[in-house]
């Protein structure tokens, strides 16, 4: 897959080795002068502790959009949401193909949670404004769930799995139309 479409339902993956699962529904669209970014999450067990923004939350249950406003994929942004609505914010420098250094910014994008039988939700909506030079036709992207489990374990899902144990892999961000 190169691009997702916009609007579209999309199952995330395990993030290691690829594998189907139904277990978290993701989807986009822009409207106006916004991205809007949807994940239906089934999850019998959150671990969420956080409730402070830009505290660690990746540690815990969570979703996250990684989006390069331009194309280029030695900078892009990191948007992140607990079940409880905490959220985390950051530029990433890469040098394009793996980890790289984190600036915590204060969150530019609003958050909307909420828990429902046998899961979550959570919408972010980021407005294009907070993406300087953002053109649709070069943004690239992916989006991610982490699964904590009570035994401390944590499960990782993408909608392009980076085949590794790791998210940042810019290499793996895809096109996004409409």
């Amino acid at each position: 897959m190169s691009a997702i479409r916009e609007n579209t339902v999309y199952l995330l993956k395990e993030n290691v080795t690829g594998a189907e699962n139904g277990e978290c529904r993701f989807r986009f669209v822009r409207e106006g002068e916004n991205l809007r970014f949807f994940f239906d999450v089934d999850d019998d067990e959150i671990v969420s502790p956080f409730a402070a923004d830009n505290e660690n939350i990746y540690e815990g249950d969570a979703v996250e959009v990684f989006l390069s406003p331009d194309g280029d994929l030695t900078f892009y942004k990191e948007l992140e949401v607990s079940p409880y609505g905490v959220r985390f914010y950051g530029n990433i420098r890469s040098d394009g193909v793996k980890n790289g250094a984190l600036e915590k910014i204060p969150p530019a994008f609003r958050a909307k949670t909420a828990l429902r039988e046998g899961g979550w939700r959570a919408e972010i909506e980021l407005p294009l404004s907070a993406l300087i030079g953002f053109d649709p036709d070069k943004a690239r992207m992916n989006a991610f769930r982490l699964d904590k489990r009570a035994d401390g374990d944590q499960r990782l899902y993408a909608l392009n799995p980076t085949l590794c144990g790791s998210f940042h892999r810019p290499a793996f961000f895809l096109g996004i139309s409409r």
